[in-house]
């Protein structure tokens, strides 16, 4: 029979071991540097950009786009100069793009989706007037004049 082994240790809590790697003051770092970010880029017009990580003193935004990679590379010291204002540690900004920022969440593309409406009726005197250019125009455009003008008498 195998003996049951006891253990002499209590579990953790788990706010030790954060405390213990720095991960609770990272993060909160992170959460008070990505606010001035935010309220910052918002002046200059530029979205879905974030504060990834600090790595010995080294910031890392993500980018969803090399475009916008391209705007914060122009306003890189500037942006900086107003993190170091928080924490004077930082020495330098790194940029990379994250693809996933740029994926739209469902919410956001309900936004977007344009409402499609149905083409309204033409007038008798539209459908007239497609009839007159018609006459006088190249083949291809006659015809699609004609087209035009038999939509509306159709839908009349």
């Amino acid at each position: 029979m195998a003996a049951m082994t006891t253990y002499k240790k209590q579990p953790r809590p788990i706010s030790l071991l954060l405390k213990k790697n720095h991960y609770q003051q990272s993060t909160s770092l992170i959460t008070k540097l990505d606010m001035v970010l935010q309220s910052y880029l918002k002046q200059h017009n530029i979205n879905d950009c974030r504060i990834g990580n600090i790595e010995n003193g080294s910031l890392i935004i993500e980018s969803p786009t090399s475009i916008w990679l391209q705007r914060l590379q122009f306003i890189r010291s500037e942006i900086l100069t107003e993190l170091r204002q928080h924490h004077p540690s930082l020495t330098k900004i790194k940029i990379k793009v994250n693809p996933d920022l740029a994926k739209v969440s469902p919410l956001q593309l309900k936004k977007n989706t344009l409402v499609k409406k149905r083409a309204q009726k033409m007038s008798k005197d539209v459908a007239d007037s497609f009839l007159v250019l018609a006459e006088d125009a190249d083949p291809k455009l006659k015809k699609a004049l004609q087209s035009l003008a038999k939509f509306s008498t159709d839908k009349n």
